[in-house]
């Protein structure tokens, strides 16, 4: 999800986290990182960790819950299209020891992604851009770490329009991919005809909280991350909208590895994952 603000908005406080401090989180059935969390004091709610979300989101009825006061509208963006939705004003988000004060989150339509995963809302970047933290998809628990660091592949963390871009060569191209713990899937904006990869004869439909529309299937023979790879990836292909800038070439799901650090204040991402083999 990408969400492209039209008015400015109050950036939001963030409270640093306890070192080491760890938040279990359920895998949600399309690889999303789900966690529960308190807002303005109320719930808990069923919220999606979003690394591939410029901002937070919330339902309609837990805006109405926790009383959100509106405050702006924005625009809700995804790989699919976009509409206009309200924002809504979080005094307070508690998610284990992770604390964010003052969030605007827009106010999105949950229950248009079908699913079991009962998601009541999104954590995004606007939260999370600023501290250091480990998804650990192997124990299911995040952990939180103000000044530690962890092992693995490192890459920089570029900025693009509010989310985090790698930059991953594949021979004579370059990918530019959003580090996206909500994507399912591989993602490919109109990729090159000279990437591995290949394309199936069937289409799926891909549903976003702002559209739904049709991508084309495909297969990423190899996906490399320096000199490691990753074999016979899944992916889908979609044309692009106005919605996703030309600076980014698609979405790199999280869950294909056992460990994702993002370190915000050193604009690092570290992989660690099985699945990654030396070439």
């Amino acid at each position: 999800m990408r969400i492209a603000l039209v008015f400015l908005l109050v950036s939001a406080g963030l409270c640093s986290p306890a070192q080491g401090a760890a938040t279990p989180f359920e895998l949600g059935d399309q690889g999303g990182v789900v966690v529960k969390a308190s807002l303005n004091g109320r719930g808990p709610f069923r919220l999606l960790l979003d690394t591939g979300s410029t901002h937070s989101a919330v339902s309609e009825a837990v805006a109405a819950a926790i009383g959100a006061p509106a405050v702006a509208k924005t625009v809700l963006g995804s790989a699919t299209g976009g509409r206009e939705v309200m924002v809504v004003r979080v005094d307070a988000l508690v998610c284990g020891a992770l604390v964010v004060r003052e969030l605007m989150a827009s106010v999105a339509a949950f229950d248009r992604l079908g699913g079991t995963d009962g998601i009541q809302g999104v954590i995004g970047q606007d939260a999370l851009a600023s501290v250091r933290y480990t998804i650990d998809f192997r124990r299911r628990e995040l952990l939180w770490w103000p000044g530690a660091s962890a092992r693995g592949i490192s890459f920089p963390l570029q900025g693009s329009r509010g989310r985090f871009v790698i930059a991953l060569p594949q021979g004579g191209n370059t990918l530019r991919l959003v580090p996206d713990s909500g994507a399912a899937t591989l993602l490919l904006f109109d990729p090159p005809k000279n990437l591995p990869l290949t394309l199936l004869s069937q289409h799926g439909t891909l549903t976003t909280m702002s559209a739904r529309g049709t991508v084309r299937l495909a297969r990423m023979r190899k996906l490399r991350f320096g000199a490691a790879v990753l074999q016979d990836v899944a992916a889908v292909v979609v044309s692009r909208n106005r919605s996703e800038p030309e600076e980014t070439d698609g979405l790199l799901p999280l869950h294909l590895f056992d460990r994702v650090t993002f370190d915000g204040p050193r604009g690092l991402l570290i992989l660690e994952g099985s699945a990654l083999h030396q070439s």
